[in-house]
């Protein structure tokens, strides 16, 4: 999903020095001719692929999740892309607290690569897509196992939180038990505690919605989405206004390329922000950033406009013009318009994500990076090929240099879905 780019070694370091003293030595023409062959290739890959993940956390839809937009390369997402430059002693704080530790997080991905890839041997064609999906979403966590591994742990913090806030709803022995088990990672039993919970709940709504929630969260997190999909599904059922249990059901279906059961969920958690918080919450921005994507994946490039315009809107009364979020927004702005055909509006909102970029990371960040190759692209398809190899050679530059840099798992292809919105 996301990739990481970490210290170079010497021998790498000297072999992009080379790379880049080869591309500074080509003339003009054979630069053009280069880049219009690169992009081509990048566009029959991206069509083969259908390039989408996503908030969207988003960390999935995920928490603030981002997934790469179109042939275009355009990043959409919403959500603090983080440098992370202390990386490796951020992830040995998390692991002081979490008893999953990046090595079993690879092990545990390696093990449901392996099941995976038994049970494509075995399925009939009928099940081949939810597996091939999972295959692929397993493929890109391997990419960069760093990063979607500070997922995994940014994921369980946020809904340790979310389990905390509900103390008196649960039995504390039994809550207490299953908050520990997630801690330290060990999945099944909490599993087995919250369908104990599902299980002992007739009456008790709420309880039994947030436990199916949370085994929901469990089997995400495992790259099961016919389970997840279940289990957010029958929390709907249990508490039909639940943005955040919409929005995750949402999630799942964007995953799976059932694009109008998103929609029709993603609906039903507007309105229920918008009904509990009014216009201008931070929750609503986010469902309709998750709806934008989502008509921006059918092709409906101008509802596609519409939401992420609404969202911009609302991103701008609450942070001002110099948040990230607010980048993102128009770099979504820009990917829709790109995609209609209209390259000058797309460079107007690319440059402005840009602006605010450079003004929060420097030059040296990868989203500043991604801003550059966008803008590239739309040169690029309004014919301004000067322009748009230079903007290709700052991207390059950037993405060439040995810095320590990473980007979560949930926004390396910035795909736009939230999920930690407010409840």
């Amino acid at each position: 999903m996301y990739r990481v780019l970490l210290i170079m070694d010497k021998p790498a370091l000297q072999i992009a020095q080379e790379l880049l003293a080869w591309w500074n030595s080509l003339e003009t023409t054979e630069k053009i001719a280069l880049l219009t062959l690169c992009v081509g290739i990048i566009g029959v890959v991206v069509t083969w692929w259908g390039i989408s993940r996503g908030r969207s956390h988003s960390k999935k839809y995920k928490t603030t999740q981002n997934t790469n937009g179109g042939a275009a390369n355009v990043h959409t997402g919403k959500g603090d892309i983080q440098n992370n430059a202390t990386n490796h002693a951020h992830i040995q704080n998390q692991t002081n607290y979490y008893g999953i530790t990046l090595e079993e997080h690879e092990q545990r991905l390696k093990h449901r690569e392996t099941e995976i890839r038994a049970e494509l041997e075995q399925a009939h064609a009928a099940d081949r897509h939810v597996l091939e999906t999972e295959l692929h979403a397993i493929e890109q966590q391997r990419q960069d196992t760093a990063a979607s591994y500070q997922d995994l742990i940014a994921d369980l913090t946020a809904r340790i939180a979310q389990l905390e806030t509900l103390r008196g709803e649960f039995p504390d022995t039994l809550l207490d038990r299953a908050i520990e088990a997630l801690q330290q990672g060990e999945t099944e039993k909490a599993d087995s505690l919250f369908q104990q919970i599902e299980d002992e709940g007739e009456g008790a709504i709420k309880r039994v919605a947030e436990a199916t929630f949370q085994r929901g969260k469990i089997a995400e997190d495992a790259i099961r989405y016919t389970d997840a999909l279940e289990h957010y599904e029958k929390a709907v059922r249990l508490q039909t206004d639940n943005a955040l249990y919409l929005n995750e059901a949402a999630g799942v279906h964007h995953i799976l390329a059932n694009h109008k059961k998103a929609i029709e969920y993603l609906e039903l958690a507007l309105a229920s922000d918008f009904k509990n918080y009014g216009e201008d919450h931070l929750s609503v921005a986010i469902r309709r950033n998750n709806l934008g994507e989502t008509y921006r994946q059918l092709g409906e490039y101008h509802k596609a406009v519409e939401y992420f315009e609404q969202a911009l809107a609302s991103d701008l009364k609450n942070y001002g013009e110099d948040h990230p979020d607010v980048a993102i927004d128009r770099n979504n702005l820009g990917l829709a318009w790109y995609a209609l055909g209209e390259y000058h509006k797309a460079i107007d909102y690319c440059k402005q994500a840009l602006a605010t970029d450079l003004k929060n990371y420097g030059e040296d960040h990868p989203s500043v990076a991604i801003r550059r190759n966008n803008l590239g692209l739309a040169w690029h398809a309004l014919g301004e090929y000067h322009k748009a190899i230079d903007y290709y050679e700052q991207a390059l530059a950037t993405d060439l240099k040995p810095m320590a840099k990473v980007i979560p798992v949930s926004q390396q292809h910035e795909t736009i879905w939230a999920q930690h919105g407010v409840n």
